[in-house]
């Protein structure tokens, strides 16, 4: 009998509990949920198209973490996300007018790939609704899902956010660096 009296099959031991597995077994189980990680990540990237970036710097990947960026990491990838407003006003005012031009420039750019990857990835996942829903009889739906997911408009605005739309700031950093935004080293820099 298990705890109130109930059959001991709905025991659930504590989350602190252990269970009782050999060295060995705790091994595999580990080495299995990594691999499970590592497929997991890679069709995620490959729908959200930033598995090319992947694949280049798949060594230095493996331990991308944003919160363990490094401040000089941290600092590139802010302003090409924030642009000029990561800097004080006092700071702003004694810049030369041509870094301020620049800043500007690569943050515009930055702003105009988020938007045409967030409507990417919204086709993609609209395509994929209407193909549940009605499958692939209706022929308007078909033209409707035939048109490509990169088909964007540069003039509309996806107004869902990042996070609606489950993409980290390490899917993020490696757009940037896939588009050129960031350098190819930025992993690697101290």
């Amino acid at each position: 009998m298990g705890c109130f009296g109930g059959p001991s099959f709905f025991y659930k031991p504590y989350k602190n509990q252990q269970m009782n597995f050999t060295e060995e077994q705790r091994n595999k189980l580990d080495i299995q949920k990594d691999i499970k990680k590592l497929t997991q990540r890679e069709e995620r990237y490959m729908y959200f198209g930033i598995y090319e970036t992947y694949k280049a710097q798949k060594d230095l990947i493996q331990r991308l973490d944003y919160t363990k960026l490094n401040p000089r990491q941290h600092f590139l990838f802010k302003r090409v996300l924030h642009g000029i407003n990561i800097y004080k006003p006092e700071e702003r005012q004694d810049m030369h007018w041509d870094k301020r031009r620049r800043i500007k420039k690569v943050w515009i750019k930055g702003q105009n790939v988020i938007n045409e990857w967030k409507q990417e990835i919204s086709n993609k996942k609209v395509n994929s609704y209407l193909q549940s829903v009605f499958g692939s009889n209706s022929n308007i739906i078909n033209g409707i899902i035939n048109t490509p997911a990169n088909e964007t408009m540069k003039e509309y605005k996806n107004k869902l956010t990042l996070k609606e739309l489950n993409i980290t700031y390490e899917d993020l950093i490696l757009k940037f660096i896939g588009v050129g935004l960031l350098p190819q080293n930025y992993l690697s820099l101290k």
